[in-house]
């Protein structure tokens, strides 16, 4: 009886400790470790789940789209038969326009965020802030939404709107690349921009980058040169020699200076002209480009006077605009100088810079003495339409008296008159600027054929509203600066003036003070009439004598026959065609293969704007022959020469 009694005793004490801890175990589950639990509950039947946030659109200062996101099931194709085979490949980040600015505007990673150009610098406007939401997910591990369950919902990211106008985009990159093209050069960069505000309105190298492809080229590829890429500037750097000789009173524009028959000795090493001078006023030791010249004038500057303006013009540092992977050049200290230094330097050599350093150094004499900053970002807008950043005029620091910016100025405009840059004069407008020819370094001393050939100006002349830059790498036969960058820089201005949609015309014309003059051979040049309103054309034929008539309603003078620059005798008749009035739609005519006066004729009398793009017969037109369009819609003409 004791034994089953201690038996029932044992069993009762074992069955009721295993109780004890069930309750433990429950209590510790639900009480003590219910917040753990419940979130591995929550792991396995909920899952968050990441709503990107739509990333911001870049685009120019006209609102035309640079880069834009869009559904991930898009599909972009190439063009490019070397393209064709790596193609087709998703995308949820295109650029319309292809490489038009590729270079500016960057481009983005996989994971969304932005890995070059604005695309990187603003990529905190641009990206947004994301958002997620929390799925059900059943026991097959379906997945739904549950009404209550938390959110955040994504915040858009802001739009950012550029400087740079696309029409002068298009315009530079295409010249710069038939100009690469026709020297067999091995690339080339250039810039247009305001000297007045800093805004950058165009910024191209060629080759050029289309960041829809960006996984195809090369890091180096992808880089924006204009300010990544160093190169000694040569005779377009005697600006700022010449500038400190005249701030300083070291020279006068009719101050005399021995061009020692081209030859000039320093440290048993000889610095030569291409010409072989006498001697030449300052001014035309600057049109003429004389190395003998700068270098004596370099050594009245002295040392530290030619190296503090050096230094104040902004070489040696970077510019400070809001793009990524700008250098800062080379521009050694005085205490590292060798004897020849200082002659070097003043002629261009012994230092480094960016193109859109040496621009800005031209804008400073353009706009009557101030640096300043660049500016890339013409606005930041959020999803709200509301400014959060705004371009600004960002001077950094006066370096020349206005009269001495004002005396530059005109020497400069010898330089395209009757100096080293004649092929970047436009009849009809004032063009100042200055050549550039550097040989390239290559082992220890100067290469004979491998240079960087520049021309840096602005127009018009005596009020500038642009500066353009251009550099050509390495023009076949070491071409000089005056033969390859200069016509480059005519072209591009040019067009530029005469281009529709821009406002151009009037701004330029309208301040230049040689709009219509008598130059050398017979007759009288053509002014330059292109987007001028009937007023303004008017306005200049009468003041010229030369007779006119017009053709058509519109405001503004659309195609001129004969065209600028074309000397004739006041007896023959210039005839403006002007944008079409009617409000009927018209049909495309077709231009292709055409010459280009013929196809310029035959696009005016349908009312529509002709657009030329390079010279010679018509190889493509757009719009396509036969489309339906409205008067005074633009129809450009591209030509070239050969078929």
């Amino acid at each position: 009886m004791n034994q089953l009694k201690a038996r029932l005793i044992f069993v009762c004490a074992i069955l009721g400790l295993g109780g004890a801890l069930v309750v433990i175990r429950l209590f510790t589950v639900q009480v003590l470790d219910s917040k753990r639990y419940s979130e591995r509950s929550r792991d396995q039947t909920q899952l968050r789940h990441l709503l990107t946030a739509q990333r911001g659109t870049i685009y120019d200062c006209n609102g035309r789209t640079l880069s834009v996101s869009v559904d991930s099931k898009m599909v972009i194709t190439s063009e490019e038969p070397a393209m064709k085979k790596k193609m087709p490949q998703a995308v949820n980040r295109i650029y319309p326009l292809g490489d038009i600015a590729g270079s500016v505007v960057g481009y983005v990673g996989k994971d969304g965020y932005g890995l070059g150009g604005v695309e990187f610098t603003f990529d905190r406007y641009l990206h947004g802030e994301d958002g997620w939401i929390i799925l059900q997910k059943d026991g097959k591990n379906k997945k739904y939404r549950k009404i209550g369950l938390p959110e955040k919902q994504p915040i858009a990211g802001a739009d950012v709107y550029l400087t740079i106008d696309v029409n002068i985009q298009k315009i530079i990159q295409t010249v710069l690349k038939q100009t690469v093209e026709s020297f067999k050069a091995k690339g080339g960069m250039c810039i247009v921009m305001d000297p007045v505000t800093g805004k950058i309105l165009g910024m191209a190298n060629e080759p050029s980058f289309n960041p829809n492809l960006a996984s195809q080229y090369a890091l180096i590829e992808r880089q924006n040169k204009c300010i990544s890429y160093v190169y000694e500037p040569g005779s377009t750097f005697k600006v700022i020699t010449a500038s400190t000789a005249l701030q300083e009173n070291i020279k006068k524009e009719d101050d005399l200076i021995d061009g020692g028959n081209g030859v000039y000795e320093i440290y048993n090493q000889v610095i030569r002209d291409h010409e072989r001078y006498g001697f030449l006023t300052f001014a035309k030791a600057l049109s003429y480009s004389s190395n003998v010249c700068f270098a004596k004038i370099a050594n009245e500057i002295g040392n530290e006077k030619l190296y503090n303006y050096t230094r104040n013009f902004g070489f040696g540092n970077k510019s400070g605009i809001e793009l990524p992977g700008e250098e800062n050049g080379i521009l050694h200290p005085v205490k590292q100088w060798s004897g020849r230094s200082r002659v070097t330097l003043a002629i261009g050599q012994e230092l480094s810079a960016t193109l859109l350093q040496m621009t800005l150094a031209f804008a400073v004499i353009a706009n009557g003495g101030i640096l300043l900053q660049p500016v890339i970002c013409e606005k930041i807008v959020n999803n709200r339409g509301e400014i959060l950043n705004g371009a600004e005029y960002k001077p950094v620091r006066r370096i020349l008296k206005e009269n001495v910016a004002a005396r530059l100025r005109k020497m400069l405009t010898d330089v395209a008159s009757d100096g080293t840059g004649k092929k970047a004069a436009i009849e009809g407008v004032a063009v100042a600027g200055k050549t550039g020819t550097a040989q390239k370094p290559d082992s220890g001393k100067y290469s004979r054929w491998r240079s960087w050939s520049s021309f840096i100006g602005f127009v018009p002349a005596d009020k500038p509203e642009l500066v353009c830059g251009v550099v050509i790498d390495e023009p076949a036969g070491g071409e000089m600066g005056g033969v390859a960058a200069a016509p480059a820089f005519h072209k591009i201005i040019t067009q530029i003036i005469s281009h529709p949609e821009l406002q151009y015309a009037e701004k330029i014309l309208e301040k230049n003070t040689i709009a219509v003059n008598e130059g050398k051979g017979k007759g009288i040049a053509t002014p330059l009439l292109c987007g001028l309103s009937k007023e303004n054309a008017e306005s200049i034929l009468n003041q010229a004598g030369l007779k006119y008539q017009f053709v058509g309603n519109g405001k503004r003078v659309s195609y001129q026959t004969p065209v600028s620059g074309t000397r004739q005798d006041k007896t023959r008749i210039i005839t403006l065609y002007f944008d079409n009035a009617k409000i009927n739609e018209s049909y495309v005519p077709d231009c292709v293969g055409k010459d280009l006066r013929d196809a310029i004729n035959m696009v005016n009398l349908r009312g529509l704007t002709p657009y030329v793009i390079g010279f010679g017969k018509v190889r493509k037109q757009i719009p396509a022959s036969g489309s339906l369009v409205h008067p005074a819609e633009i129809c450009t003409l591209i030509c070239s020469i050969e078929g």
